[in-house]
């Protein structure tokens, strides 16, 4: 029998480590420094973030990551405050960092455009330099995934975080951050086949439902790891942070109903939680703290991978093609 080419979504999965790598190197390094040293200069009160889909996961990642590093309240907008309400914000001072794989969502970049048009400084990480999204900013950053045709994101989204945490990191002048990242491609190689991987495909091999929590940082991580699973899998996820499961949706979790533990940096904070979901009988996996990360943050992140290897391989085994997810196209324009 001749052997099964590989998907899209596999090879793509594959380029991750040297994605990332990309953003370490001279040129990414200086879009990022200038774009760092802007905001410095700015020292803005407050950070907002724009985004959808994938690209609103990584900015929840980022969101954590900006709080923990820098001290400022993060906030979301939606597009349609603007593209559809007409609302004009008053964000002079303020910084944005808007986030999107192809940049051509008009209501994203007319978000941007009006926030910067009322005096604030948008920051666009997008995988197209010359994408509306960016036209609309008053800076780039490439995320230099490379080209993306698997309808579901996984290097763009993980290079979408990863360029961020780089701007932070610099606006932060954290340097064991900055050093952690220097070696993350050689810590994703580490991680690429971790122990709860086994335990994770083959409690939602014939799954119809999952539920992800994490707090802090994972919570983008859960938010992206359920959407996944929905996109490929055909599986109805659903992600909450351990600190709100117990507030009604734990009321899901009869016997054997599979939920996936990130357990991360606040493993302290969800005990609670996880021994009443244990107590109900539901299926526990608890993914640890991924080791050799060197810095807190990078620990999430490094679960993202060994995850779409997972799922990706979960989705042709359960009869999907990864690549084609039903219903769904690679770019989604909304107003």
């Amino acid at each position: 029998m001749t052997p099964r080419a590989a998907s899209r979504m596999a090879r793509e999965i594959e380029e991750m480590p040297a994605a990332v790598a990309r953003l370490a190197g001279p040129a990414a390094q200086m879009e990022i420094v200038e774009a760092a040293r802007a905001l410095q200069a700015l020292a803005p009160p407050v950070v907002l973030t724009v985004a959808r889909g994938s690209s609103d996961h990584a900015a929840t990642y980022l969101s954590y990551a900006a709080q923990l590093l820098l001290g400022l309240p993060v906030a979301s907008v939606g597009p349609s405050i603007v593209s559809i309400y007409s609302a004009e914000l008053r964000t002079k001072g303020l910084a944005a960092i808007a986030i999107s794989q192809s940049g051509s969502s008009a209501d994203t970049a007319r978000l941007c455009a009006a926030l910067s048009d009322q005096g604030g400084h948008v920051v666009a990480l997008t995988n197209r330099p010359g994408s509306p999204l960016a036209d609309a900013s008053d800076a780039v950053i490439d995320i230099r995934a490379g080209p993306e045709h698997a309808v579901a994101a996984t290097k763009s989204f993980f290079n979408s975080a990863v360029a961020g945490l780089w701007l932070l990191a610099h606006w932060a002048d954290d340097a064991a951050l900055i050093a952690a990242l220097k070696q993350l491609p050689a810590a994703m190689a580490q991680h690429r086949e971790p122990p709860w991987a086994a335990e994770l495909s083959a409690a939602l091999n014939e799954a119809d439902h999952a539920m992800v929590l994490a707090r802090g940082p994972g919570l983008g991580i859960a938010n992206e790891i359920a959407l996944k699973l929905i996109e490929t899998c055909g599986i109805h996820a659903s992600s909450y942070s351990g600190a709100e499961v117990l507030h009604g949706p734990s009321a899901l979790l009869t016997e054997g109903y599979p939920v996936i533990a990130l357990a991360g940096g606040a493993a302290h904070g969800m005990d609670q939680a996880l021994d009443r979901i244990a107590g109900q009988a539901a299926r526990l996996i608890t993914v640890p703290e991924a080791a050799g990360g060197a810095h807190p943050l990078l620990a999430p992140l490094l679960d993202m991978q060994p995850f779409y290897i997972c799922v990706e391989a979960l989705a042709r085994r359960r009869g999907f093609d990864p690549d084609n997810p039903a219903h769904l196209q690679k770019e989604t324009k909304t107003v």
